[in-house]
């Protein structure tokens, strides 16, 4: 019997028995968010053999609370050890399938303290993408209801740049969260259907474990698709881009047992108030398309118009205070300002994906004099004091898990040969500002260096 049962075993490791999807690139990308996207958009249009390997679905039907649920993580419902909730859609094109599309220039300190120029390649992406602000008739009437309550309470308040194409998009549409249906909004998608066009391969719903480390180099992937058939890409060249929570995972897997630890997740809490005219609320307007930047530098947080989508709203403000529920009624009239904070460098991402992210008490601190200025806002735009509430805090863009100078050098390599990391896992300090153009410009320059 011991004998048959070896021969079996023989068997079925045997050529003939290999379900393994083996397949050979240039180069794979592991996650299709924007900077992942980018370097295999640039490196497919150089001629590269490309493989993205993305653990989601591609994108389908979008543009409604219930649709956009089945590309988000565990349907939203992830939570840190310590009770933070934290959002991020696993599709291609990564967490931009939801994001706002609001466009953040980097850091200064990119450059100053790390060596990372990216001006070019932000330049060239915001010409590509035509990065701008959106026009009047666009805006909506209640932007500018609180955009004009906020500056005669003396603060700065303007229109944001976005990656929208004001061609496509409609008044009172707030679809960015929902996933854009009609092609308005600018994903990373779009550059990962560039890179296919040009012959790259694109495997989705493939869940990466490691990268495969031979003779001290990388060579390749190894995962699992969604029917458990193993999957392994190999190729001169890995770039994991599984996203601020998804590549220290991947990376402490594959040895470098430094990744994920320590994190920012840009905290927010939003701040709702009921007008007295119940007129048009936050909900007709394309969201984060005016605030004000003027509190980041010296107190560390942002202000911008933002209500979450009708289905999410109530468990959002139910979590926050049972009594907040009733509101839910007067949705269409709410006004909504979004509390982005700089949060400080902390907790760790751990290897089977769990996490900790405890808020420190100067993240407290941000949240709540980020909430005292939204409150006069909303009470200048028409609200009672007893119709202000609140949302549940949780994190935005999780980030600096694999960063500059700890886990990658300023080329974005590992310490291992031909390995690579190019997302916001890479940004090496806490920013509290949306990252999607500087991963852009991380991707494109990552692409050139790996061309030269």
């Amino acid at each position: 019997m011991a004998a048959a049962e070896a021969t079996m075993e023989e068997m079925m490791m045997s050529p003939s028995f290999d379900r393994t999807i083996k397949i050979e690139a240039d180069v794979v990308v592991v996650g299709t968010g924007p900077g992942g996207a980018t370097v295999g958009r640039e490196l497919a249009k150089a001629g590269r053999r490309v493989a993205f390997v993305e653990r989601g679905r591609h994108p389908e039907r979008v543009g409604n609370s219930l649709s956009v649920l089945k590309y988000i993580d565990r349907a939203g419902l992830v939570f840190s050890k310590e009770g933070l909730n934290v959002v991020r859609a696993l599709a291609t094109g990564g967490s931009t399938l939801v994001y706002t599309a609001t466009a953040c220039r980097p850091p200064a300190w990119l450059k100053e303290k790390y060596g990372v120029d990216i001006t070019y390649e932000v330049n060239e992406a915001e010409e590509e993408l035509k990065v701008g602000t959106l026009p009047d008739e666009l805006l909506g009437p209640a932007n500018y209801r609180l955009m004009s309550s906020a500056n005669d309470l003396g603060y700065e308040w303007e229109p944001f740049k976005k990656f929208i194409d004001p061609k496509r998009c409609l008044p009172g549409c707030s679809d960015c969260i929902l996933g854009c249906k009609r092609g308005a909004k600018w994903t990373a998608a779009d550059y990962v259907a560039e890179a296919v066009g040009r012959g790259a391969i694109l495997l989705n719903r493939v869940m990466v474990r490691e990268a495969i480390i031979e003779d001290g180099r990388a060579v390749g992937i190894r995962g699992r698709d969604a029917s458990n058939t193993p999957v392994e890409v190999r190729a001169q060249r890995v770039i994991i881009s599984a996203g601020g929570m998804g590549t220290p995972a991947i990376l402490q897997r594959s040895t470098i047992s430094e990744a994920g630890q320590g994190f920012f997740c840009d905290p927010l809490r939003m701040v709702y108030g009921v007008p007295r005219d119940k007129g048009i609320g936050t909900a007709s307007a394309p969201q984060m398309s005016v605030g004000t930047y003027e509190h980041q530098a010296e107190d560390g947080f942002i202000l911008s118009p933002i209500i979450e989508p009708k289905v999410l709203f109530p468990p959002s403000v139910g979590l926050r205070n049972p009594r907040y529920l009733p509101k839910w009624i007067n949705y269409g009239s709410i006004l909504g300002i979004m509390v982005k904070i700089r949060d400080d460098m902390g907790g760790r991402i751990n290897l089977d994906g769990s996490f900790s992210k405890p808020l420190t008490h100067d993240d407290h601190l941000k949240l709540d004099k980020g909430t005292r200025i939204a409150e006069r806002i909303l009470e200048k735009a028409g609200c009672e004091v007893n119709d202000i509430f609140y949302s549940m805090d949780r994190g935005a863009h999780p980030g600096g898990t694999a960063r500059i100078g700890f886990v990658v050098d300023k080329d974005l390599k590992t310490r291992i040969d031909n390995l690579y990391v190019c997302d916001a896992s890479v940004i090496p300090e806490p920013w509290g500002l949306p990252p999607v153009l500087t991963c852009i410009g991380l991707g494109k320059r990552l692409a050139r260096h790996l061309m030269n």
